[in-house]
């Protein structure tokens, strides 16, 4: 299967209609059980649907669900990044886990895992960056215009404002992100190096740079230019000029790779994962045998490491 799952990606984030129902996801190779899919995607409220910022909205806002689950709506830019904070019990604050899916993904696929690491005395938040998974998210933004930098700016923009929740320990924010989200909270944490005590990254799609580069110039090396004679879309120049690889020597505190044995990015090229372990001033890459690139049937497991992951790194 050489290069079936990595494909898979290329041509999920390249067609504008990835996102666009229900009915398409289910047909993509996707482990996670469609059923569970289909019904956390109708969990999102008629409201947080339909909901669009009027053209002067600017106020961010924290809503009570309940005492231990809030919605949060944050604007950047003119565009609306929609997801919700899970709390432990008590006052906290509590250390923080911002959580970033895979761009076929929404922020309700990790639902389950926030509700894990709240029980387990670790906050967490999950939202959708704007222009992500489009159809299947109340965020604003437009596909076509979305970057690794936009979703930077987005990860940054929600991390001052949960900074200031009461709840929230400011000091002790890390960041997840599951193999696309892997691949942005990397950059977002090396972009900003202090802000972030740590970072968890699940399979990430760490070859996606390259293979852009492979597909566009026939060659894997960074463009010294971007005056191309042929017009891309602005999240396939971006990803042209980004060397991750690089932008990883910036993240001195601690992050770890998690990855499986069964049909993972990992699987597919060891090299790179390597090479990031070798690139990172502090990192780990830890295995789980016969976990797929979702971890479907390891949840639990990838749950439990997440929450000791924190619990070691808190200050």
């Amino acid at each position: 299967m050489k290069k079936l799952l990595l494909s898979f990606f290329i041509a999920t984030i390249l067609t504008l209609t990835a996102c666009t129902s229900v009915t398409d996801k289910e047909k993509m190779p996707d482990t996670t059980s469609t059923e569970a899919k289909t019904e956390a995607i109708t969990e999102i409220s008629t409201e947080e649907a339909t909901e669009a910022p009027t053209e002067n909205s600017t106020e961010n806002i924290i809503k009570d669900i309940s005492d231990t689950k809030k919605k949060l709506t944050c604007y950047v830019d003119g565009g609306k990044v929609a997801g919700e904070i899970y709390l432990p019990e008590g006052d906290g604050p509590f250390p923080a886990v911002i959580m970033i899916s895979g761009m076929v993904e929404s922020y309700v696929s990790l639902q389950d895992d926030a509700k894990y690491l709240a029980e387990n005395g670790v906050s967490t938040v999950i939202f959708d960056c704007r222009g992500y998974c489009i159809g299947h998210s109340s965020n604003v933004g437009k596909y076509v215009e979305m970057t690794p930098h936009t979703c930077v700016t987005d990860i940054v923009a929600v991390t001052d404002f949960i900074s200031e929740y009461p709840a929230i320990d400011k000091d002790n924010i890390f960041l997840w992100g599951h193999s696309y989200g892997g691949l942005i909270t990397t950059l977002a944490a090396a972009k900003n190096p202090d802000r972030f005590k740590g970072l968890m990254c699940v399979d990430p799609a760490y070859q996606m740079p390259d293979e852009y580069r492979q597909k566009y110039l026939n060659d894997t090396a960074i463009p010294e230019t971007d005056d191309f004679d042929f017009v891309i879309q602005e999240h396939s120049k971006a990803l042209l000029f980004l060397d991750i690889f690089e932008e990883m020597k910036s993240y001195n505190n601690k992050a770890i790779i998690f990855t499986g044995t069964e049909y993972t990015n990992y699987t597919e090229g060891p090299w790179l994962y390597e090479k990031a372990i070798e690139c990172f001033p502090d990192a780990e890459l830890n295995i789980t045998e016969g976990a797929d690139h979702f971890f479907s049937k390891h949840k639990k497991e990838l749950n439990k490491l997440t929450a000791e992951f924190v619990k070691n790194n808190i200050e």
